[in-house]
């Protein structure tokens, strides 16, 4: 069986075609484990009125712990031997659960990963998202071109035995997702596109807030540290570090917090203005390395200074 877990959050406008695409997928033997954590809006009725019509349709309601904790959640309440993941703002293709599962039973595969395409808010999709690399890939392979995203992928249950995401925390995929494929045996790529992710201001990631910034940073440098103690090469995890402190420091005022103090070293180590940044990133190096407190004052000014 596999087990589709849904955390859900005050997404009444996009939850119905979210369940809908599920509830059309062609795969027989399938769970859809929805988490309702703690909505205010009518996203909790809507999940219990699919529970009602469809006994593949299972609903948890609990208080608001975040997006990893229902996650978590989510694992415990499977019954399934294989395990996806959906946004609730988002929607798949009626093979989401078939292909890849057909696929790693083919290769004896433990972790699946394919294609997505990004609708920009409610519009039309974009081109599908991912790595034209296909067939059996090693871990490197899997994390160079794969992504971080949790839900582009089918895993083999045992995989999230000792891992579990990071609770109260954003940018869980960012320190969870290289574990998940290090401890997979034989992972698999596949050229289809599967999913389709709604790519919306409002959502949790896009929130230009201090705490997130702090949290993708951290994250960074966990999955760096990881990355490294596997032997990768830099450029698989550096480029990522420096976009994260940067950010941090564009975000936050000066303090004396031990991280925005790493995010300053970080940022003062880079060498040169490297070619991996994007054109935004490039500029805010070149006032950091410039003069630190004409980059502050701009972040301000530019409005990028958010509070907590």
């Amino acid at each position: 069986m596999i087990s589709v877990i849904v955390p859900i959050f005050n997404v009444e406008v996009y939850l119905p075609k979210c369940l809908d695409s599920l509830a059309a997928q062609t795969s027989p033997d399938v769970e859809f484990i929805l988490i309702d954590d703690g909505s205010t809006d009518k996203s909790g009725e809507i999940a219990e009125t699919y529970a009602g019509a469809d006994h593949r349709f299972f609903v948890y309601h609990t208080q608001n712990h975040g997006l990893s904790a229902a996650r978590n959640l989510g694992i415990e309440k499977a019954c399934g031997e294989w395990l996806m993941f959906v946004d609730p703002d988002d929607y798949v293709t009626p093979d989401f659960c078939e292909t890849p599962y057909q696929a790693a039973l083919h290769e004896n595969a433990d972790l699946v990963i394919f294609k997505r395409s990004v609708v920009r808010g409610r519009g039309s999709a974009a081109r599908g998202k991912g790595s034209d690399v296909s067939g059996i890939v090693d871990a490197e392979m899997a994390i160079r071109y794969g992504g971080v995203a949790v839900w582009n992928r089918l895993y083999r249950r045992e995989l999230f035995d000792a891992i579990r995401y990071p609770e109260g925390r954003v940018f869980e995929d960012i320190a969870t997702t290289h574990k998940l494929i290090f401890t997979a045996k034989r992972i698999l790529m596949l050229p289809d596109v599967l999913y389709y992710h709604i790519s919306r201001k409002d959502s949790i990631t896009h929130i230009h807030s201090a705490k997130n910034a702090h949290d993708l940073f951290l994250a960074s440098l966990e999955r760096a540290e990881f990355l490294k103690s596997r032997g990768c090469t830099e450029d698989l995890y550096q480029p990522l570090v420096w976009t994260c402190a940067l950010t941090l420091l564009a975000r936050s005022e000066p303090c004396d917090d031990p991280l925005f103090q790493q995010a300053e070293a970080v940022a003062d180590s880079i060498p040169g203005i490297p070619p991996q940044l994007n054109r935004k990133k490039r500029l805010m190096l070149l006032v950091w390395k410039l003069d630190k407190r004409l980059f502050h004052l701009a972040c301000r000014l530019l409005g990028q200074k958010a509070p907590e």
